[in-house]
């Protein structure tokens, strides 16, 4: 089964067309379209109801491992290099009111362009906010909805995939432009989630054993707390699948000695530092 949220109903309708999906009248608080294939949950606008909506719907629901889960929805773009239409494919996701950072895993080939994507709880002012943005593009739900999606699915389930509406400048984003704008794209989108359908990672394994073994001599050099340990796993996971050698990281921090917890977040930004930035 495919699961696909979106905020809007504009952005659901293309797909609701597309798809030949029929409402779901056994769910009462939230719409929900769907056929033999895919279910379409509609949010509404923003992080927290986004991941109430979620959980809502998912919560009575038997999830698989061979399901997937789709945030789809439009976004700002920072850089006016990045073209209105454009499909963006979200490797990283921040949430800017917390500062969590989340990273899909991307283990399948694709077409689209791949992009970090920064949430916020409020509509993004350009004149006020750019300096301070840390995402190529921004949106409202996409930080809340994986969050609460990873209580249901693996991380290798989750998808985050957003189309650009405009450059923050949403006042002149109508219903009628996001429903152009997803039916554009609509034969893309289609392909990429029947191929992402049929791509099972299954128990595919990430690291050698060595590998394994180092990371968690990292992890118990620099004292790391629960939450640093989980960050540090997306990280380096992240980085193995994109081709990349993490033996550098290995090398430098799998010795490495500490005194106190303190040092060790220390070291540990370093490590965050170095693999974004590698």
């Amino acid at each position: 089964m495919i699961y696909i949220a979106v905020a809007l109903t504009a952005e659901a309708r293309p797909l609701i067309t597309y798809f030949r999906l029929k409402k779901d009248n056994e769910i009462k608080k939230y719409q929900v379209f769907k056929n033999e294939e895919i279910v379409l949950i509609i949010t509404g606008t923003g992080m927290l109801q986004g991941a109430i909506g979620i959980t809502y719907v998912l919560g009575n629901l038997d999830i698989r491992e061979e399901d997937i889960f789709v945030n789809l929805g439009i976004c700002g773009a920072v850089e006016e290099s990045t073209s209105i239409g454009d499909i963006i494919l979200c490797n990283k996701i921040i949430n800017n009111s917390s500062k969590k950072n989340f990273y899909p895993d991307m283990l399948f080939k694709h077409e689209f362009r791949e992009g970090t994507l920064e949430t916020f709880f409020h509509v993004v002012d350009r004149e006020i906010e750019i300096d301070k943005i840390q995402g190529e593009i921004v949106d409202m739900e996409g930080a809340g909805i994986y969050e609460a999606a990873s209580l249901f699915f693996l991380q290798h389930q989750i998808n985050i995939i957003k189309i650009v509406s405009d450059h923050l400048n949403t006042s002149e984003i109508t219903g009628e432009k996001v429903i152009e704008l997803i039916e554009n794209k609509i034969d893309k989108i289609a392909k990429w989630l029947g191929e992402r359908k049929s791509f099972h990672i299954g128990n595919k394994e990430i690291f050698s054993s060595e590998e394994k073994e180092n990371i968690k001599k990292i992890e118990r050099n620099l004292k790391l707390t629960e939450s640093m340990h989980y960050e540090f796993i997306e990280l380096i996971k992240y980085y193995k699948i994109q081709n990349k050698s993490i033996e550098n990281i290995i090398l430098k921090y799998s010795d490495i000695k500490i005194k106190d917890k303190r040092e060790g977040k220390i070291n540990f930004e370093r490590i965050r530092k170095e693999i974004i930035e590698l």
